[in-house]
């Protein structure tokens, strides 16, 4: 029962005097149409809590370490939305596997300076700290390798171009060029 309304059989009751009518009209009729309000934004809400979030699986690339050597390995992660950009892929990246069983390829203070595509390629400015990881061959190889397969997952993406603070740089340690866009061979 709304507050100041009298009902009877679902209609207000009338009174004698015709200004009371109007007046418990008006009330009923305001009362109602608040509570209708009510109603729809619920239904509203209700709706769009119900809807399906749309997620997007992407394959992150980390280091396993084997006891006779290093090689490449994948973990998936959830993505809100259709397809994930190439920045936020890039920086969950950077945060290193779940996975206790695979490790960080990069130190924990690179970072991500800069990330976007244009014609087909990723191009990914990284800190300098990228270049200061004691690293060989083998580690160079899947660092890169780790970089290129990650930035794949991002639609468009066809080849990789790493830099070093806004730098294209010949190699991150020595051992492999980067010098090019880097194709991206599946």
């Amino acid at each position: 029962m709304v507050k100041g309304c009298n009902y009877e059989n679902g209609l207000p009751a009338r009174r004698k005097s015709s200004v009371y009518v109007r007046k418990a009209e008006s009330l009923c009729s305001r009362a109602s149409m608040k509570y209708v309000f009510i109603l729809i934004i619920m239904a509203a809400l209700q709706a769009g809590c119900s809807e399906d979030k749309v997620v997007t699986t992407v394959d992150l690339y980390f280091m396993q370490v084997t006891e006779t050597r290093i090689k490449l390995a994948s973990e998936t992660r959830d993505f809100d939305g259709p397809q994930p950009g190439l920045v936020p892929v890039i920086e969950t990246w950077l945060q290193g596997p779940q996975s206790l069983m695979l490790s960080r390829v990069v130190p924990e203070n690179v970072r991500l300076l800069n990330g976007f595509i244009q014609n087909s390629t990723a191009y990914l400015d990284f800190s300098s700290e990228i270049t200061r990881a004691v690293m060989g061959g083998e580690w160079e190889a899947v660092l890169v390798q780790a970089i290129v397969l990650t930035a794949s997952q991002v639609q468009g993406v066809e080849s990789v171009q790493i830099m070093v603070e806004g730098e294209i740089v010949e190699s991150l340690a020595g051992h492999m060029l980067i010098n090019r866009p880097i194709k991206i061979d599946i």
